[in-house]
């Protein structure tokens, strides 16, 4: 059944056309995800077909005796006053009764109590949820959800892509979450350049498929343009060999020319956004050498957010840092960082580490008042580096002369990634970088961070994000940090996966045998390069033990006491020897290390 149909779609604003001739259908029981970079017109569309703006041209066809429901782009930061104001406007609009209301508010893990709550004290999450619930609640036949991921964390994702799954009615919705959409969409449009592309896709692996499908379609597209390109040449030198042989057929020739002109022009495929050119580069090459150690730490606010956490990480290795909303991910973030003091514990770092930070708060990480260019300059380069750092970050020309203030939160997220490149730091701390990005500016991010060699540690709700970069997890929740040795995969397989009971069946052992090997590989391959971290840290802290105990047979007042001296050269002697074992294990350590392949 149909529930929507539209064609030759046109909006403008001003002289700025949007897009035009837009056509497409929605129908019954479709999940359809709707991509493309920002400023593409995604929300503009979402807005014409829920009825709230009017197109330019083109015409929108609804299905009788259907109703939908809407879940605007930012309606997280407006909205009712309380959950009951929100459920009483739904009561209003629906058909739905009390019991109704007190059934949704079990669905959606509100508890009683939360009714009266003013909306602003819930998260963005919850008060997501709380107006889907009140859309849902009007009893809609279909829906549009504009970014309804945004400010939610994985938790609360995780369940609405299982709502979404479930929920037998049709689903328009807007997003850059790449797992959402690879989890819960048979469809999936794209609109980018003013045009809109269908591709049909099966859930589960939604996405991918989507990326495979557009990767052929331009590959055709380009296979078209050059073959029309190419006819054309030979038609015009066909037409001008004739002329230079001074035909006398003027009538023929002409033909041919009109026929030449009547060829309707093959349109360029449309040129991507160039991707970052530029990689993130640490000062020095990565050693394996211990990066950070966490040593007891333990922070609480209200509650407990963790303790007792302590972990060693090395240099080159990639840490994600992940949980519910107010878990404290961000503030363990800043206290490995050394912004912020835990209430127990330290944080050690390896000898010469040099770090930088990237935060949520881009806006007020940028000093403000300055171009981009110099905000750039600001961290150690010159002004033509920093031009230069901008423009293989697409801010090229006069654009990075503007103010810092004058960029989108996006362009911002790319300045802020200029500022980090000139550092040159060892270590990066990411706290939600791909925040305000659309697709194509995060996977040119991914690229960045996959290509850097130095020790990384991100805070993210971006699963695509973290499946790509994580090699370890630091899980936090419930008042406990829990490091897993494991990448993200084996992290979300915990979740969702019990261990299966042990089965005699051997060809299924066999099938499965492949895939633990694989695992259990990676996570002896992670134990070897903290086994050398940690030798190399032993190593070092006997060299400096030696220089010190050195120094202080420089001091002139030593010798007054020849029983000391004597006991110096023995703590020395004793250093020395520890110092030449230590360097046998840690190359015993590097050894077994590069023959598991690490």
């Amino acid at each position: 059944m149909e529930l929507l149909r539209f064609t030759g779609l046109e909006r403008h604003y001003g002289a700025n056309e949007v897009f035009h001739g837009l056509s497409a259908v929605i129908r019954d029981g479709e999940k359809i995800g709707l991509v493309g970079p920002n400023g593409a017109g995604k929300s503009t569309l979402v807005r014409l077909l829920a009825g709230i703006d009017r197109p330019d041209d083109g015409r929108i066809v609804r299905a009788r005796e259907t109703r939908f429901g809407y879940l605007a782009q930012n309606a997280a930061e407006s909205g009712p006053a309380t959950l009951r104001a929100a459920f009483d406007e739904a009561l209003a609009r629906g058909a739905a009764h009390e019991w109704e209301m007190r059934a949704t508010l079990n669905r959606f893990a509100f508890a009683e109590d939360d009714l009266e709550r003013p909306l602003s004290e819930f998260s963005g999450g919850q008060r997501t949820r709380a107006l889907l619930a009140r859309a849902l609640l009007e009893g809609p036949d279909w829906l549009l959800l504009d970014e309804p991921t945004n400010h939610l964390d994985l938790d609360t994702v995780r369940w609405l892509e299982t709502f979404v799954a479930r929920d037998s009615r049709a689903y328009l919705i807007v997003s850059h979450d790449r797992y959402f959409l690879e989890t819960v969409a048979t469809t999936i449009w794209e609109l980018a350049g003013g045009e809109l592309v269908t591709y049909d896709v099966t859930p589960g692996t939604a996405y991918s498929q989507f990326v495979a499908q557009r990767a052929e379609r331009r590959l055709q597209q380009e296979r078209a343009y050059e073959a029309a390109r190419s006819e054309q040449k030979r038609q015009r030198a066909v037409i001008d060999e004739l002329r230079t042989h001074g035909s006398h057929n003027y009538s023929h020739v002409r033909s041919r020319e009109k026929a030449l002109e009547r060829i309707a022009p093959v349109a360029g495929p449309r040129k991507e956004r160039r991707a970052i050119g530029v990689a993130l580069t640490a000062a020095r090459r990565p050693t394996g050498g211990i990066a950070i150690e966490a040593i007891g730490l333990a922070k609480a606010y209200a509650q407990p957010l963790f303790s007792n956490l302590g972990a060693k990480f090395v240099r080159g290795e990639a840490v994600a840092i992940v949980g519910p909303n107010g878990a404290g991910k961000t503030t363990l973030l800043r206290i490995l960082s050394g912004d912020l003091a835990p209430d127990r514990g330290n944080v050690r770092y390896g000898t010469g580490l040099t770090t930088a930070s990237y935060s949520q708060s881009t806006a007020d990480d940028l000093p403000a008042g300055v171009s981009a260019a110099d905000a750039v300059a600001q961290m150690g380069v010159t002004g033509e580096e920093a031009r230069a750092l901008l423009g293989r970050l697409n801010l090229g020309g006069d654009a990075v002369d503007k103010p810092v203030e004058a960029f989108s939160g996006g362009e911002r997220r790319r300045i802020m990634l200029a500022r980090l490149m000139a550092q040159r730091a060892d270590c990066l701390f990411l706290d939600e970088p791909t925040n305000d990005l659309d697709i194509p500016s995060r996977e040119a991010l991914e690229d960045v961070l996959a290509a850097y060699d130095g020790a990384l540690f991100v805070v993210s709700h971006d699963r695509y994000l973290l499946q790509r970069l994580a090699q370890r997890v630091i899980a936090v929740r419930d008042g406990r940090a829990v490091v897993i040795d494991g990448d993200y995969a084996a992290y979300e397989r915990s979740l969702h996966e019990p261990p299966a009971p042990a089965r005699p069946d051997a060809p299924a052992v066999a099938a499965s045998g492949e895939k633990r090997a694989s695992h259990a590989a990676k996570l002896e391959v992670g134990r070897l390069r903290r086994a050398v971290a940690e030798a190399e840290q032993r190593v070092a802290d006997l060299d400096a033990a030696k220089r010190e105990l050195e120094q202080r047979f420089t001091g002139s007042e030593l010798y007054d006491d020849p029983a000391a001296v004597m006991a110096l050269g023995s703590d020395l002697e004793r250093v020395r020897r520890e110092s030449e074992l230590a360097l046998g294990v840690w190359e015993a350590a590097v050894l077994a290390f590069e023959a598991a392949g690490g």
